[in-house]
């Protein structure tokens, strides 16, 4: 009888607490206001680009960082802005605590995208975080402390391909596996991206927090290139914000055959896992955090939402559509050419259909969860086998 009691009261209370709550206002009626420009401009210098960063400060006293630079600098942000439109739907869906989202709202899965407004058609302001640091920049400092060049580990592989050729042998699979483990033992050990991580967050939770929240935005990363079929990502398009842990993508679009107008599916690894990675992630967090982090936002995004696959029409149209421009312009860049014809409506349709299809079947593929087993634990051994990552572009750094 006290228990029944109980319970009625905590009712009571909730009740109360709920009406109570509906007289609060709303965050959304709330929004922050430009108070000034801070007269504090710095020079960034970041992959592919520069640009000048100003600090404004809002009627909130923060001050937000933002790089200003030309349209010309800032192509890979308009190829980034077409996946937006994805990455946002993803979010509110990630967000609803209801069925197979349920399970990605309690893994806090959310992509990074920073917001880009256009104040003219020559100027880009983009939200920027001065903690960024990309994978490249993390091999260049512990190169700097070694006093060697960052671009050793690229010019011994060649120099090792170069000396195999001239004794006239040929380059097999189990050379470029010697050579991969060579530059692992003596410029770019797997422990590098651990051991930065652990002189930058000396206290033992920070530590941790950062690497739970890395091992998710990682499995988010490689989610996103493996299902939407982006460009391989290289260690200087990863952006890691030191203070938070989060990732953000930059000059990723989607991997198109020049010859085809298809969706390339064709590469030895599936997404970017290197040893460093793995080894920083532990094969605890590898097995657990980011094949669970996966396989939930596969299942997710594989209900039947029909805006994902509206959106996907979209942005992959102006996709196609620029294939097709593009190479129009090359057939007809030569004398005594034909001019332009535009794209026929029926191909659009089939290769945008096309395309569609094989992002759904991934995403489908991904989600599936029986007996254990899942097409993740599958593509994860793909992308940590050295028989795989030996056959990479050195450019891309396999080793890091």
């Amino acid at each position: 009888m006290g228990l029944h009691n109980l319970i009625g009261k905590l009712k009571k209370w909730i009740k109360i607490l709920e009406e109570k709550a509906k007289l609060l206002p709303n965050i959304v009626l709330y929004y922050i206001r430009i108070a000034r420009f801070m007269p504090r401009v710095e020079l960034v210098q970041k992959h592919n680009f520069s640009a000048r960063r100003l600090y404004i400060r809002g009627n909130n006293g923060k001050d937000l960082p933002v790089p200003c630079g030309e349209r010309c600098l800032y192509d890979g942000i308009k190829k980034r802005r077409k996946n937006t439109p994805i990455a946002e739907a993803s979010k509110s869906l990630f967000r609803e605590e209801k069925g197979a989202n349920l399970e990605s709202c309690k893994r806090h899965l959310l992509f990074t995208v920073p917001r880009v407004v256009a104040v003219s058609p020559q100027m880009r302001l983009i939200e920027d975080n001065p903690s960024f640091i990309s994978l490249r920049e993390i091999l260049t400092e512990r190169c700097d402390k070694k006093h060697v060049e960052s671009d050793a580990p690229i010019a011994l592989y060649y120099e090792r391909l170069a000396s195999v050729q001239s004794r006239g042998c040929q380059v097999t699979h189990q050379v470029l596996k010697d050579i991969l483990r060579e530059v692992q033992l003596t410029l770019v050990p797997e422990v590098l991206l651990k051991e930065w991580a652990q002189y930058t967050y000396q206290d033992p939770s920070d530590y941790w927090t950062f690497r739970k929240q890395l091992s998710i935005q990682l499995a988010l990363s490689g989610f996103a290139e493996f299902t939407l079929h982006l460009t391989r990502l290289g260690p200087e398009m990863l952006q890691i914000a030191q203070d938070s842990g989060r990732l953000t993508i930059s000059y990723s679009r989607f991997e198109v055959d020049d010859s085809k107008g298809e969706l390339d599916a064709n590469r030895p690894v599936p997404f970017r896992l290197t040893p460093n990675i793995a080894e920083f992630v532990t094969p605890v967090g590898v097995n657990g955090v980011m094949s669970a982090a996966i396989v939930s936002a596969a299942r997710c995004l594989a209900e039947p939402h029909f805006s994902v696959q509206s959106i996907l029409r979209a942005v992959l149209r102006d996709e196609m559509i620029a294939w097709h421009k593009k190479k129009q312009d090359e057939t007809h860049s030569l004398p005594l050419s034909n001019p332009p014809t535009d794209m026929d409506s029926e191909l659009l349709i089939t290769l945008v259909n096309g395309a569609v299809t094989a992002i759904t079947t991934r995403l489908q593929n991904l989600a599936q969860y029986e007996g254990g087993e899942t097409k993740v634990t599958t593509l994860i051994a793909a992308a940590t086998s050295p028989d795989n990552l030996c056959r990479m572009d050195p450019a891309w750094h396999p080793w890091l």
